[in-house]
């Protein structure tokens, strides 16, 4: 374990681990049945190339990166530890582009970045409640994103009929093969500029609850 775990910190350990946990990811979602069930009409997104913040919990990036739209640019906040490294290489492979930072490291100069792509006119994706947690708690930068920005919000969700929990803070999902799986598109989250902080917390946390609900729905709906 000790070997692997040092070969993961390396760049071509990243590299190595990064293009095996695509290609296994990207296989896993072609053998899945999926259903896409309408909160926001899928032709919105993928028929159109309007900027967005898209966001799905940090428990779903097995397969929440696969499934975005493809027709526009998408930059991707990440963490620059080891596992956000392979997470990075990951999102490479399906042409995003990676901004590295966190709440921890790096994450004002990330926040700029994001807003200057935004500016751009392209789209950022987020896990709101990433990298370390608390797990399914939606933290203000994705927030302070939105109304600096002007952005809608668009969650994302998906669950499987069949999965593994994996032992880790946010128990990551992993599917399985030839499950049956249902994804959708929360509809557009907008947020004034003139907010005070209880009238931003008032917002973060219905932005939790959406997520939270939209979640639960595909739950219930793909058992």
């Amino acid at each position: 374990m000790r070997i692997i775990k040092r070969f993961s910190k390396t760049n071509i350990g990243q590299n190595f681990i990064g293009f095996l946990f695509y290609s296994i990811s990207n296989l896993i979602l072609r053998s899945i049945k999926w259903e896409y069930l309408v909160e926001n009409q899928k032709s919105n997104i993928f028929n159109s190339d309007k900027k967005y913040i898209f966001c799905c919990w940090h428990n779903r990036l097995f397969l929440g990166p696969h499934l975005l739209p493809r027709n526009r640019i998408i930059n991707a906040l990440q963490s620059s530890h080891s596992d956000g490294m392979i997470t990075s290489v990951v999102f490479k492979h399906l042409g995003m582009n990676v901004i590295l930072g966190s709440s921890k490291k790096g994450g004002m100069q990330a926040f700029r970045k994001m807003v200057k792509c935004i500016k751009l006119g392209e789209s950022v994706a987020i896990t709101p409640d990433g990298p370390k947690g608390p797990k399914e708690k939606v933290k203000e930068g994705i927030i302070k994103l939105a109304q600096m920005t002007d952005t809608s919000i668009i969650p994302l969700v998906w669950a499987t009929n069949k999965f593994k929990l994996i032992n880790s803070w946010d128990s990551f999902v992993i599917p399985y093969p030839f499950s049956k799986g249902i994804y959708s598109f929360g509809k557009p989250i907008n947020v004034r500029k003139e907010l005070n902080g209880a009238e931003l917390e008032i917002v973060r946390q219905d932005l939790e609850h959406e997520i939270k609900r939209l979640t639960m729905r595909v739950e219930n709906r793909v058992n």
